[in-house]
Protein backbone atom coordinates (compact mmCIF):
# COMPACT_ATOMS: atom_id res chain seq x y z
CA UNK A 1 0.00 0.00 0.00
CA UNK A 2 1.52 3.50 -1.22
CA UNK A 3 2.13 5.77 1.68
CA UNK A 4 -0.40 7.93 0.29
CA UNK A 5 -3.15 5.55 0.38
CA UNK A 6 -1.85 5.25 4.19
CA UNK A 7 -2.38 8.35 4.62
CA UNK A 8 -5.95 9.22 3.45
CA UNK A 9 -6.96 5.66 5.46
CA UNK A 10 -5.62 7.81 8.58
CA UNK A 11 -7.33 11.40 7.77
CA UNK A 12 -10.51 9.10 7.36
CA UNK A 13 -9.80 7.63 10.51
CA UNK A 14 -9.35 10.62 12.26
CA UNK A 15 -12.17 12.08 10.66
CA UNK A 16 -14.45 9.75 11.73
CA UNK A 17 -12.98 9.66 15.42
CA UNK A 18 -13.47 13.19 16.10
CA UNK A 19 -17.55 12.73 14.08
CA UNK A 20 -18.22 10.07 16.93
CA UNK A 21 -16.56 12.10 19.72
CA UNK A 22 -18.53 15.40 18.76
CA UNK A 23 -21.64 13.53 18.64
CA UNK A 24 -21.16 11.85 21.78
CA UNK A 25 -20.56 15.51 23.67
CA UNK A 26 -23.34 16.51 21.78
CA UNK A 27 -25.54 14.44 22.73
CA UNK A 28 -24.58 14.37 26.58
CA UNK A 29 -24.88 18.22 26.46
CA UNK A 30 -28.31 18.19 24.94
CA UNK A 31 -29.17 15.70 27.87
CA UNK A 32 -28.24 18.47 30.46
CA UNK A 33 -30.56 20.76 29.03
CA UNK A 34 -30.55 24.41 30.08
CA UNK A 35 -30.93 23.14 33.74
CA UNK A 36 -27.59 24.03 35.30
CA UNK A 37 -27.79 26.39 37.50
CA UNK A 38 -25.56 29.67 37.94
CA UNK A 39 -25.69 31.72 41.33
CA UNK A 40 -24.96 35.42 40.72
CA UNK A 41 -23.29 37.65 43.70
CA UNK A 42 -24.09 40.09 44.08
CA UNK A 43 -28.14 39.09 43.38
CA UNK A 44 -29.17 42.39 43.32
CA UNK A 45 -26.29 45.44 42.73
CA UNK A 46 -25.27 48.77 42.05
CA UNK A 47 -24.53 50.52 38.23
CA UNK A 48 -20.84 50.33 39.46
CA UNK A 49 -21.19 46.99 41.04
CA UNK A 50 -18.76 43.80 39.52
CA UNK A 51 -20.48 40.78 39.60
CA UNK A 52 -19.69 37.39 40.18
CA UNK A 53 -21.24 34.28 38.08
CA UNK A 54 -20.77 30.64 39.80
CA UNK A 55 -22.04 27.42 37.97
CA UNK A 56 -20.85 23.75 37.78
CA UNK A 57 -19.61 22.29 34.68
CA UNK A 58 -21.56 19.74 33.13
CA UNK A 59 -19.32 19.03 30.38
CA UNK A 60 -15.59 19.34 30.37
CA UNK A 61 -14.58 22.31 27.75
CA UNK A 62 -10.93 22.72 26.53
CA UNK A 63 -9.62 21.37 23.72
CA UNK A 64 -9.72 17.80 23.49
CA UNK A 65 -7.64 16.05 20.01
CA UNK A 66 -9.85 17.82 17.31
CA UNK A 67 -12.16 19.01 19.41
CA UNK A 68 -12.48 23.07 21.15
CA UNK A 69 -15.39 23.26 23.42
CA UNK A 70 -16.20 26.44 25.26
CA UNK A 71 -18.65 28.27 27.23
CA UNK A 72 -20.07 31.42 27.21
CA UNK A 73 -21.69 33.55 29.60
CA UNK A 74 -23.80 36.39 28.15
CA UNK A 75 -26.02 39.11 29.86
CA UNK A 76 -28.70 41.57 28.80
CA UNK A 77 -30.56 44.11 30.16
CA UNK A 78 -32.77 47.71 29.41
CA UNK A 79 -31.29 49.69 27.58
CA UNK A 80 -30.91 53.13 27.78
CA UNK A 81 -28.50 55.98 27.21
CA UNK A 82 -25.40 56.26 28.76
CA UNK A 83 -25.48 52.68 30.64
CA UNK A 84 -24.09 49.35 29.59
CA UNK A 85 -27.27 46.86 28.30
CA UNK A 86 -25.31 44.02 27.70
CA UNK A 87 -21.86 42.03 28.15
CA UNK A 88 -20.25 38.36 28.07
CA UNK A 89 -17.64 36.57 29.27
CA UNK A 90 -15.98 33.19 28.13
CA UNK A 91 -14.91 30.15 30.11
CA UNK A 92 -12.15 28.50 27.96
CA UNK A 93 -11.03 25.47 30.08
CA UNK A 94 -12.63 23.30 32.61
CA UNK A 95 -13.07 20.42 34.49
CA UNK A 96 -16.23 18.30 34.42
CA UNK A 97 -18.23 18.94 36.91
CA UNK A 98 -15.83 21.69 38.96
CA UNK A 99 -17.24 24.85 40.03
CA UNK A 100 -16.39 27.53 37.18
CA UNK A 101 -16.08 31.20 37.62
CA UNK A 102 -16.38 33.95 35.57
CA UNK A 103 -16.71 38.01 36.79
CA UNK A 104 -17.65 41.15 34.68
CA UNK A 105 -17.17 44.76 36.11
CA UNK A 106 -18.50 47.62 34.13
CA UNK A 107 -15.30 49.53 34.04
CA UNK A 108 -14.40 46.97 31.53
CA UNK A 109 -16.78 47.73 29.39
CA UNK A 110 -17.64 51.24 30.01
CA UNK A 111 -17.56 54.03 32.38
CA UNK A 112 -21.30 54.43 31.96
CA UNK A 113 -21.81 51.78 34.43
CA UNK A 114 -24.92 48.78 34.02
CA UNK A 115 -28.50 49.87 33.12
CA UNK A 116 -30.84 49.46 35.82
CA UNK A 117 -33.38 46.64 35.67
CA UNK A 118 -34.02 43.27 35.19
CA UNK A 119 -31.15 41.74 33.82
CA UNK A 120 -31.40 38.11 31.87
CA UNK A 121 -28.40 35.94 31.47
CA UNK A 122 -27.49 32.37 29.26
CA UNK A 123 -24.38 30.02 29.44
CA UNK A 124 -23.96 28.65 26.10
CA UNK A 125 -21.93 26.03 24.90
CA UNK A 126 -20.24 25.92 21.42
CA UNK A 127 -17.90 23.16 19.93
CA UNK A 128 -15.58 23.09 17.21
CA UNK A 129 -13.35 20.69 15.39
CA UNK A 130 -9.91 21.86 14.71
CA UNK A 131 -8.67 20.27 11.82
CA UNK A 132 -5.88 21.53 9.80
CA UNK A 133 -6.37 19.95 5.78
CA UNK A 134 -3.32 18.52 4.01
CA UNK A 135 -2.73 15.92 1.61
CA UNK A 136 -3.28 13.09 3.60
CA UNK A 137 -5.96 14.07 5.76
CA UNK A 138 -9.64 15.13 5.03
CA UNK A 139 -11.35 17.38 7.57
CA UNK A 140 -14.98 16.87 8.33
CA UNK A 141 -17.82 19.59 7.23
CA UNK A 142 -19.41 19.81 10.47
CA UNK A 143 -21.31 22.12 12.25
CA UNK A 144 -22.86 21.81 15.84
CA UNK A 145 -25.36 23.89 16.71
CA UNK A 146 -24.32 25.64 19.97
CA UNK A 147 -26.20 24.83 23.17
CA UNK A 148 -27.63 26.97 25.70
CA UNK A 149 -27.01 24.54 29.46
CA UNK A 150 -28.12 27.57 31.86
CA UNK A 151 -30.63 30.73 32.26
CA UNK A 152 -30.65 33.03 34.42
CA UNK A 153 -31.35 36.52 35.86
CA UNK A 154 -30.55 39.23 37.93
CA UNK A 155 -31.59 42.66 39.22
CA UNK A 156 -29.07 46.53 39.13
CA UNK A 157 -30.56 48.89 41.13
CA UNK A 158 -31.17 52.52 40.24
CA UNK A 159 -27.90 54.59 41.50
CA UNK A 160 -28.44 56.24 45.34
CA UNK A 161 -28.83 59.70 44.74
CA UNK A 162 -26.51 61.44 47.44
CA UNK A 163 -28.74 64.34 49.37
CA UNK A 164 -27.15 67.27 48.07
CA UNK A 165 -24.40 69.62 50.01
CA UNK A 166 -26.25 72.40 51.81
CA UNK A 167 -25.33 75.73 50.67
CA UNK A 168 -22.63 77.60 51.82
CA UNK A 169 -24.99 80.43 52.50
CA UNK A 170 -27.45 78.42 54.23
CA UNK A 171 -25.57 79.37 57.76
CA UNK A 172 -26.10 82.51 60.33
CA UNK A 173 -25.08 85.69 59.77
CA UNK A 174 -24.09 86.55 63.79
CA UNK A 175 -21.85 88.57 65.22
CA UNK A 176 -21.26 87.39 68.06
CA UNK A 177 -21.38 87.61 71.89
CA UNK A 178 -21.25 91.40 72.93
CA UNK A 179 -20.77 91.20 76.42
CA UNK A 180 -20.38 88.78 80.02
CA UNK A 181 -20.55 90.30 82.92
CA UNK A 182 -21.07 88.93 86.41
CA UNK A 183 -22.73 90.26 89.82
CA UNK A 184 -21.55 88.55 92.84
CA UNK A 185 -23.72 88.58 95.72
CA UNK A 186 -23.29 91.17 98.91
CA UNK A 187 -20.38 89.71 101.21
CA UNK A 188 -18.30 91.94 103.84
CA UNK A 189 -15.39 90.66 101.79
CA UNK A 190 -14.32 93.20 98.80
CA UNK A 191 -16.08 91.59 95.13
CA UNK A 192 -13.57 89.28 94.28
CA UNK A 193 -14.25 86.52 91.82
CA UNK A 194 -13.28 83.29 93.97
CA UNK A 195 -16.91 81.86 94.76
CA UNK A 196 -19.16 79.73 92.02
CA UNK A 197 -21.03 82.75 90.19
CA UNK A 198 -23.91 83.15 87.14
CA UNK A 199 -22.88 85.28 83.94
CA UNK A 200 -24.91 87.27 82.07
CA UNK A 201 -24.57 86.93 78.14
CA UNK A 202 -25.66 89.56 75.89
CA UNK A 203 -26.05 88.87 72.07
CA UNK A 204 -27.75 90.94 69.30
CA UNK A 205 -30.17 88.22 66.73
CA UNK A 206 -28.76 86.49 64.18
CA UNK A 207 -30.45 86.26 60.68
CA UNK A 208 -30.40 83.03 58.50
CA UNK A 209 -31.55 82.86 54.62
CA UNK A 210 -33.91 79.88 55.64
CA UNK A 211 -34.56 79.78 59.33
CA UNK A 212 -36.66 82.76 60.92
CA UNK A 213 -34.69 84.52 63.50
CA UNK A 214 -37.26 83.18 66.26
CA UNK A 215 -35.76 79.58 65.73
CA UNK A 216 -32.45 80.26 65.43
CA UNK A 217 -30.70 78.38 69.19
CA UNK A 218 -27.57 79.94 70.60
CA UNK A 219 -25.08 77.69 71.84
CA UNK A 220 -22.60 78.86 74.48
CA UNK A 221 -19.17 77.43 74.98
CA UNK A 222 -16.82 78.43 78.17
CA UNK A 223 -12.70 78.09 78.64
CA UNK A 224 -10.75 79.43 81.56
CA UNK A 225 -8.06 80.62 78.99
CA UNK A 226 -8.47 82.58 75.95
CA UNK A 227 -8.68 80.51 72.91
CA UNK A 228 -9.44 77.26 75.06
CA UNK A 229 -13.10 76.78 73.86
CA UNK A 230 -13.84 73.23 72.89
CA UNK A 231 -16.58 74.10 69.95
CA UNK A 232 -17.31 70.38 68.96
CA UNK A 233 -19.33 70.33 72.26
CA UNK A 234 -20.91 73.23 73.70
CA UNK A 235 -21.99 73.75 77.75
CA UNK A 236 -25.10 74.84 77.02
CA UNK A 237 -27.54 76.01 74.74
CA UNK A 238 -30.35 78.56 74.52
CA UNK A 239 -33.91 78.39 73.52
CA UNK A 240 -34.93 79.76 70.10
CA UNK A 241 -34.84 82.93 69.55
CA UNK A 242 -33.02 84.19 72.57
CA UNK A 243 -31.25 87.17 73.39
CA UNK A 244 -29.41 86.62 76.57
CA UNK A 245 -28.73 83.96 78.45
CA UNK A 246 -27.80 83.43 82.15
CA UNK A 247 -25.53 80.68 82.65
CA UNK A 248 -25.39 78.57 85.84
CA UNK A 249 -22.99 79.02 88.70
CA UNK A 250 -19.78 78.54 87.39
CA UNK A 251 -16.89 77.65 89.55
CA UNK A 252 -13.72 79.43 89.15
CA UNK A 253 -10.12 81.01 90.67
CA UNK A 254 -9.52 82.56 87.54
CA UNK A 255 -11.24 84.52 84.94
CA UNK A 256 -13.65 82.79 82.56
CA UNK A 257 -13.77 83.31 78.57
CA UNK A 258 -17.29 83.08 76.57
CA UNK A 259 -18.19 82.29 73.23
CA UNK A 260 -21.68 82.45 71.53
CA UNK A 261 -22.23 80.66 68.33
CA UNK A 262 -26.16 80.42 66.30
CA UNK A 263 -27.05 77.71 65.12
CA UNK A 264 -29.93 77.52 62.36
CA UNK A 265 -32.69 74.96 62.16
CA UNK A 266 -30.96 72.28 59.49
CA UNK A 267 -28.42 72.28 62.08
CA UNK A 268 -25.51 74.72 60.48
CA UNK A 269 -23.61 77.08 62.83
CA UNK A 270 -21.94 79.91 62.30
CA UNK A 271 -18.05 80.02 62.80
CA UNK A 272 -17.00 83.11 64.44
CA UNK A 273 -14.50 83.39 67.29
CA UNK A 274 -15.88 86.71 68.85
CA UNK A 275 -14.48 86.16 72.54
CA UNK A 276 -15.52 88.12 75.55
CA UNK A 277 -14.09 87.46 78.65
CA UNK A 278 -16.41 87.61 81.84
CA UNK A 279 -16.45 90.93 83.93
CA UNK A 280 -18.05 92.41 87.17
CA UNK A 281 -20.75 94.62 86.58
CA UNK A 282 -23.16 95.59 88.98
CA UNK A 283 -26.05 98.09 88.87
CA UNK A 284 -25.22 100.44 91.81
CA UNK A 285 -28.79 102.91 92.99
CA UNK A 286 -28.15 105.54 94.67
CA UNK A 287 -29.42 105.51 98.21
CA UNK A 288 -32.90 107.24 99.09
CA UNK A 289 -33.38 110.06 101.05
CA UNK A 290 -36.24 110.59 103.38
CA UNK A 291 -38.19 114.15 103.39
CA UNK A 292 -37.36 116.60 106.28
CA UNK A 293 -39.49 119.04 107.84
CA UNK A 294 -39.11 122.47 105.53
CA UNK A 295 -38.19 120.66 102.36
CA UNK A 296 -39.61 122.23 99.41
CA UNK A 297 -41.98 119.75 97.89
CA UNK A 298 -44.19 120.58 94.00
CA UNK A 299 -46.52 118.33 93.03
CA UNK A 300 -46.92 118.41 89.39
CA UNK A 301 -50.26 119.59 88.04
CA UNK A 302 -52.45 116.66 87.27
CA UNK A 303 -52.61 116.66 83.59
Amino acid sequence: MSNRRRGARLGATAAAVALTAVLAASALAASVGPSTKVSVTPGSGGPRSPFAFRFRVPVAIGTFGSIIRRDTLSVSGPKAAGCVSRASATLRKARKGSRARLAIAPGAVSRGGWCAGLWHGTVVQSEAVHCAPGPAIVCPDLVVAPRTIARFRFRVKPATTPAPPAPSSDVPTFRGLISATTCPSPTSQPLVLSRPNSYTLVWMPATDPVTPSAQIVYDIFVATSSGGEDYAQPSSTTAPGATSYVTQSLAQNGPLYFVVRARNAAGHEDQNTVERQGIVQCTVHPPSRQLKRGDDVRVADAP
